[in-house]
């Protein structure tokens, strides 16, 4: 049995949600729970890449933030996990997407093969795959995006 290759241009949704780093929290999960998104790209005028806020990102930021613990080693104390827990912080104090937006997102080009994509999405845990050509967002694909390419090239 020969299977069709499948590439990112063809399963990727060529109009994907986006909006401006200045928006703010409240339009975004306006716009999420209006438009039944799971993410929304962040981008310049541009439409240059800046990063990605999911749903995940809007319920982490109503969480418990996680103190930093600190271990006690003779006269000196030693802080733990002091970077995460600034991290934590910012993106519980972000007033607008750009900065609850995760930065450093994979990436993928309109040529990029479905099992390519589905190795990204899985080895990284990357539920949003913002489709770029050079560094101009044409595309995102999604989980569900990937699965019905899977079943229709069965």
């Amino acid at each position: 049995m020969s299977y069709t290759k499948v590439f990112a241009r063809d399963i990727m949704n060529a109009e994907p949600p986006f909006c401006k780093p200045d928006a703010t929290i409240r339009e975004v999960a306006r716009r999420f729970s209006e438009e039944d998104i799971t993410g929304l790209l962040v981008v310049d005028e541009d439409k240059r890449l800046l990063g990605v806020v999911t749903e995940t990102d809007l319920i982490d930021q109503q969480k418990n933030l996680h103190v930093p613990t600190a271990v006690a080693l003779f006269d000196m104390v030693i802080p733990m996990g002091e970077a995460k827990f600034e991290s934590e912080l910012a993106r519980l104090q972000a007033v607008t997407a750009g900065e609850l937006a995760s930065d450093g997102v994979r990436t993928v080009g309109p040529d990029t093969e479905l099992s390519e994509i589905a190795s990204i999405m899985g080895d990284n845990s990357v539920h949003h795959l913002p489709v770029l050509d050079g560094d101009v967002v044409i595309g995102l694909i999604g989980k569900h995006d990937v699965i019905k390419a899977l079943v229709a090239n069965r």
